[in-house]
């Protein structure tokens, strides 16, 4: 999936209307005027020809007009790879570009007629997102400074969930930021020391959260809000939509995708408490001091 330029649809009608404007007279006319009425083409149609759009009969037409184009200028305007003022100068009969009319004519023809079957869809603004935002980079809701501390995988879970609220799948947008933060949620753990592949459901984490917080010898804990939020959100958001009777509309998953969010910047904040508490601990190991015994998250 990627964005359509607009613009670039829209340059290449101009360029082809004034090709066909150019190519119309029937008099004999100078070689600059005919450059310049076809000179915009050739970087037009390199773009549509490169361009994943669906319009595969008037990439055949484009292709066959690209070179037709090519060709009339190398052989007119610069033959032997030289640029002459009196060529350029050099007066034309319409037999000499009438082959460029009728390929300018054959891609507008095919174009035309492609453009009544190929879908393009317009995506409405999302809640106070901006649209090409949510489509290619919905991880952005969680603020960039944070994304280095949080798995790549995660990461694109939350671009999924992004592209899924903007394309009206509200229920998989509510799946996908689920899954971003059980990532998150296996990182953090990890940080702790949790083996973390024994955990095989929320419950299973949040109870290894919580005995660590319980645990009066451990000297870092997880935070006692954080376990609070995650285990809010696995009774509230996340079994029930583990549930095919239940779904998700476009504000409740808008909500649920800002939720998840939030959670996700709270456990970062709470792994770079546990790393910062570690430097100072090494710090003072390395100059021979010691340490209270200390209690994070409480």
């Amino acid at each position: 999936m990627k964005r359509v330029n607009l613009l670039d649809y829209f340059e290449l009608a101009e360029s082809v209307m004034s090709a066909k404007s150019g190519l119309s007279t029937n008099s004999s006319t100078e070689v600059a005027s005919i450059y310049f009425a076809i000179s915009g083409l050739p970087p037009r149609l390199n773009t549509f020809l490169s361009d994943d759009n669906g319009f595969s009969a008037s990439k055949h037409a484009a292709s066959e007009l690209l070179t037709a184009v090519n060709g009339w200028i190398d052989e007119k305007v610069f033959p032997g790879g030289g640029f002459s003022t009196e060529k350029f100068d050099k007066k034309l009969d319409p037999w000499e570009w009438g082959q460029l009319r009728k390929k300018v004519e054959s891609f507008r023809t095919v174009f035309e007629a492609e453009c009544h079957g190929v879908d393009v869809y317009s995506v409405g603004q999302i809640s106070i997102y901006k649209t090409q935002t949510l489509v290619s980079n919905g991880a952005k809701i969680i603020p960039e400074e944070y994304h280095v501390d949080i798995p790549t995988e995660a990461l694109t879970e939350f671009d999924n969930a992004g592209k899924c609220l903007a394309f009206d799948l509200p229920t998989s947008c509510g799946f996908h930021a689920l899954r971003g933060l059980e990532l998150v949620m296996d990182a953090y753990l990890a940080a702790f020391g949790v083996n973390t592949k024994r955990l095989r459901s929320w419950n299973m984490y949040i109870q290894a959260a919580k005995k660590l917080i319980d645990d009066e010898r451990a000297s870092s804990k997880p935070s006692p809000k954080v376990a609070a939020m995650l285990d809010r959100m696995r009774e509230l958001d996340r079994n029930p939509l583990m549930h095919p009777r239940d779904t998700l509309d476009t504000l409740s998953a808008d909500q649920l995708y800002k939720l998840c969010a939030i959670t996700v910047g709270e456990i970062v904040r709470d792994i770079r408490r546990i790393k910062s508490g570690g430097a100072v601990a090494k710090i003072a190991n390395n100059a021979g001091a010691s340490l209270p015994s200390m209690q994070l998250g409480k």
